[in-house]
This record gives C-alpha cells, structure tokens and sequence, in this order.
C-alpha cells in the first residue's frame, strides 16, 4: 500500500502490491512503486525491483541511482566495456543514456530512484 501526499511518499510491501516491470516491451522481474512523480511534473521514480535470475539489455532512460538489498547483479556497460557488480549494501548511479547489460545471477532486490 501506497501512500503519497505533497509533502511525503510511504510504502508498506506486500505480496499482492507488485507488477511486472517492462523493458523494451519484455516483462523483466517486478516492481513496486512507492513514487512515481516528483513535484510540479518533474522526473522523479521510486521504488523496488525484484528478479530471478535473467538477462536483458536494460537502457538507462534518466539518471538512476540503486541501493541493492539482496542478491546479486552484474551490469556490462556496453560502452566502456566495465562490469559492475551489486551486492548487498551496494550503492551505485547511473547517467542517462547509458547503455547496459543486466545479468541477474542470483534473486536480486534493489530500492531504485529514477530522475533527471
């Protein structure tokens, strides 16, 4: 359950409260959205990501930056050639027009936050 007002966004996560997360027109794991606006129109997405193990090109639309909670991630930037691996406690951002590859190696949650 969601709650947002003008000045606060609070969350309880239950079973029943997520939705498939679509990229590129694929369903790749859930999300729950805790925000999905920020004040006067601006970008500004909040929430949490879940995954079984998968991959999938993933293109950073907005900047984001990402908390991981459990599991463990490895994202190929396409560009630079780097890997990143996400481990629980990881924090990590990313720049809008980024380009990636997601490799989920084992369940992965993330707290994400999207803007830009």
């Amino acid at each position: 359950m969601t709650t947002q007002t003008s000045e606060y966004a609070r969350s309880v996560v239950t079973a029943d409260e997520w939705e498939p997360f679509v990229v590129g027109g694929e369903a790749v794991g859930e999300v729950h959205w805790i925000r999905t606006e920020g004040a006067e129109g601006a970008t500004l997405s909040v929430g949490l990501w879940r995954s079984d193990p998968q991959s999938f090109p993933y293109p950073f639309t907005a900047d984001e930056t990402i908390h991981a909670l459990e599991g463990e991630l490895v994202i190929d930037l396409v560009e630079s050639g780097e890997k990143v691996v996400l481990a629980p406690g990881d924090v990590a951002s990313f720049a809008k027009g980024t380009k990636s590859t997601w490799t989920v190696t084992s369940p992965f949650k993330k707290l994400f936050v999207i803007s830009g």
